[in-house]
């Protein structure tokens, strides 16, 4: 039965209820009875039956636990590998929701918005310090509370990346398969040479999303979505496509039908001057053009909550997993790998926590009970 947990995970663990269920897993809401602490634990389904899954497993463990102790970034509390050696139970710090869910709610006030994109940018610094980007952002990957604190999750598909990542220091990145509506335009075009930008796009259509309570650009294809993009953003021109860097784009370019153009104030009426300008920014075609995780938060919309001395980076350096992100091991080989580094009874004594920790303030603390009809 997929929803039978391990007797030793029920010695430690107390299931509170289901919250959460899907083709990779089951989670709860449940009590770790060594500390009391209220914590969401996860089942992962069969986890090391092929290199894709295998690898997406350790990716996310292992990046969580290197960028442990930031305020925006969930928490992975432990690891327990199943008894039967296929399954796997993760331990997260317990959040009332995610993005997805509160924004089809219309749940958010402007002030609630305007809080929520600077914890992501800020998530992003951090994280972006590490040398790692994200590569899957979206509002079901952010997690949230009744204050209205953030923590982004969900880094299976994460890599490390040379901060330039230029010609002459390249790393090559493979199976991009996030969700298509938060996409940038030169991984629907092919590049395998794209860096922290393509998160910053993703903030872009998740701002553009809180706001107008549905997704920015919901293409059924990865043609219609450049389309769409388009529309919105205008024709690239040839130093966008160059800046792409993909052998294919332009021939891809010229099969785009872009019928029309939409204004981001036509999609999104009730969109800030100011929060428009942050939008527009981030989805630039031209990726060099997006700014960084820093300088968005040095934007004028978030000038509210913009404080450098709680904008961290990452103390450590580059994040290092041990297993060079184009190397490929066989499932039992990445098995192995998490069975050496994360005990038997959760995360090694080993992992490193971040100092500074600030607790996010609460504005307008958010009610996610169900509304009366």
């Amino acid at each position: 039965m997929l929803d039978k947990v391990d007797a030793r995970v029920l010695d430690r663990f107390c299931l509170a209820k289901k919250i959460g269920s899907g083709a990779y897993g089951i989670v709860w809401k449940a009590v770790d009875e060594k500390n009391g602490k209220n914590v969401a634990l996860k089942k992962c389904f069969d986890c090391f039956r092929n290199q894709c899954d295998a690898q997406r497993t350790y990716r996310e463990c292992k990046y969580l636990r290197e960028l442990t102790g930031h305020e925006n970034i969930v928490e992975l509390e432990a690891v327990l590998l199943a008894e039967t050696g296929s399954d796997i139970y993760l331990s997260f710090n317990y959040m009332e929701s995610d993005l997805s869910n509160v924004i089809k709610a219309g749940l958010l006030e402007s002030i609630h918005i305007k809080f929520i994109a600077y914890q992501l940018l800020k998530a992003l610094k951090f994280i972006h310090s590490a040398s790692v980007v994200h590569r899957d952002l979206k509002p079901a990957n952010v997690l949230i509370d009744t204050s209205c604190r953030i923590k982004v999750a969900d880094f299976g598909l994460s890599r490390s990346i040379p901060e330039d990542n230029l010609p002459g220091n390249d790393i090559i990145l493979t199976d991009y398969i996030s969700t298509r509506w938060y996409r940038p335009p030169e991984v629907l075009v092919g590049s395998r040479h794209y860096s922290f930008s393509v998160d910053l796009f993703s903030v872009g259509c998740i701002i553009a999303e809180m706001f107008r309570t549905q997704p920015l650009m919901q293409g059924s294809s990865s043609m219609d979505q450049l389309e769409r993009i388009f529309e919105l953003c205008g024709n690239p021109r040839a130093t966008d496509i160059q800046s792409w860097r993909s052998p294919s784009a332009l021939n891809i370019v010229d099969l785009v039908n872009a019928k029309r153009s939409v204004r981001l104030d036509e999609l999104c009426p009730n969109l800030p001057k100011e929060a428009k300008k942050l939008v527009e920014q981030l989805l630039s075609l031209d990726p060099t053009r997006r700014g960084t995780a820093a300088s968005g938060l040095e934007h004028e919309y978030l000038e509210a909550f913009h404080d450098p001395s709680k904008e961290r980076v990452y103390p450590h350096g580059p994040v290092d997993i041990g297993i060079d992100d184009g190397k490929k091991l066989t499932p039992d080989a990445y098995r192995q790998a998490l069975y050496s580094e994360f005990t038997a009874d959760g995360i090694g004594a080993e992992q490193k926590k971040v100092t500074g920790y600030s607790k996010a303030v609460s504005y307008d603390s958010m009610d996610f009970s169900p509304r009366p009809t």
